[in-house]
């Protein structure tokens, strides 16, 4: 079971996720330039905003870090273990998962994305374990135990068979060096793309001096900035099977599906918010839950769309939407969707056609129906 969310969503002037030359992203699509958010970014905003607005157990969450080594040896202090040991314990054991420090450095030059529960399964099997370990950590090669007990196999299987943290289940995770503990991503997320072409433009600024005694009267300093302002498509897809598979219970999936959705519609970058301030919400929100195979709608917006014949662009685009839904529909039927809903801003709902009978009064209530068709009973 596939729970779909699409989204019409315009900003003001931004620069969400710049490239590498400090440009808001781009494509090409439909043979017109696009604005885009590549999806790491959004995925990034989604978590985020996922862990500090759910309702969800801080236990589901996870994190990004090179800085695990203190989280881990804190642990080990707590359970008495003496600090110089304890550290020597960490780097043993956040390498077995791939991790690499220089020197004395407590930050390792590898990102682990690990829950705060794996953490703590860790630190557990180093002290349930410690008068095995202590000894081999006093050779002038340190190095954890590699029989009775096997401490580098206990915890990678601690890893395997531990349920996952929600982040880790819905987005995956990939270890290169540790292959065994790669998680399938119940998420899928495509990058958002504009559905108007794309106009790049340039924020020229200066600064000055506030204390500055200079009779000079320029610029202390000079730069430009560039933006645009666009509507995007955005979508996302969460397998169902695969993240209760990840989790290894049912118990929290729907709990976890609920707060992603929420999450995917309200969380906004934070590229260069502080100079632009783009917080601005969807104007249109669809759920569809299917069986089998998920499905884009972003070949509605194949021609780009633009203010005309007297309807803004987002008028213009939700019509488009309406009418792509239609022809898929057409063409494949819709024996696959179990569920689909759609909210609106109250000026655009007048452009639904072909979508108007399964329009939703809010938000809330699309995503609150939505989960019901995908978890029926439940589960």
């Amino acid at each position: 079971m596939q729970l779909e969310i699409h989204v019409l969503q315009s900003f003001p002037p931004a620069n969400l996720n710049r490239d590498e030359n400090g440009m808001p992203k781009s494509t090409v699509f439909g043979g017109y330039p696009r604005a885009r958010i590549s999806s790491q970014c959004q995925k990034r905003a989604v978590r985020l905003f996922y862990q500090e607005n759910s309702e969800i157990v801080a236990a589901q969450f996870a994190q990004r870090s090179r800085s695990w080594m203190p989280e881990l040896k804190a642990l080990l202090v707590e359970a008495e273990i003496p600090e110089a040991l304890a550290e020597t314990a960490t780097k043993l054991a956040l390498e077995v998962l791939g991790a690499k420090f220089e020197a004395d450095k407590i930050e390792s030059k590898t990102i682990l994305f690990l829950g705060r529960t794996e953490i703590a399964a860790i630190a557990d099997i180093l002290i349930k374990n410690w008068s095995s370990i202590e000894p081999s950590l006093s050779d002038k090669e340190p190095k954890l135990p590699a029989k009775e007990p096997n401490i580098p196999k206990v915890i990678e299987k601690a890893l395997i068979d531990t349920g996952k943290p929600g982040d880790v289940a819905l987005f995956g995770r990939m270890m290169a060096s540790l292959p065994t503990v790669n998680v399938d991503a119940a998420v899928q997320m495509a990058h958002a793309i504009s559905v108007n072409k794309l106009q790049q433009e340039f924020d020229f600024f200066t600064a000055v001096d506030d204390l500055g005694a200079s009779e000079d009267s320029g610029a202390d300093h000079m730069g430009e900035t560039g933006y645009n302002s666009s509507t995007y498509y955005r979508f996302t897809t969460l397998d169902k099977v695969q993240l209760q598979s990840n989790l290894g219970s049912d118990v929290q999936a729907e709990a976890i599906t609920k707060a992603f959705a929420e999450a995917f519609v309200k969380a906004i970058p934070t590229g260069h918010q502080n100079g632009f301030a783009a917080h601005s919400l969807p104007a249109a929100v669809m759920v569809v839950v299917r069986k089998g195979q998920p499905i884009s709608l972003v070949d509605a917006f194949e021609n780009p769309v633009a203010p005309k014949g007297g309807n803004s662009l987002l008028e213009n685009a939700l019509s488009q939407l309406d009418r792509h839904w239609a022809d898929l529909s057409k063409m494949y039927g819709e024996k696959s969707v179990v569920f689909k809903g759609i909210v609106t801003r109250e000026q655009l709902a007048q452009k639904l056609v072909n979508l108007k009978d399964c329009e939703k009064p809010t938000v809330d209530e699309l995503i609150k129906d939505a989960i019901a068709a995908a978890f029926p009973g439940g589960k």
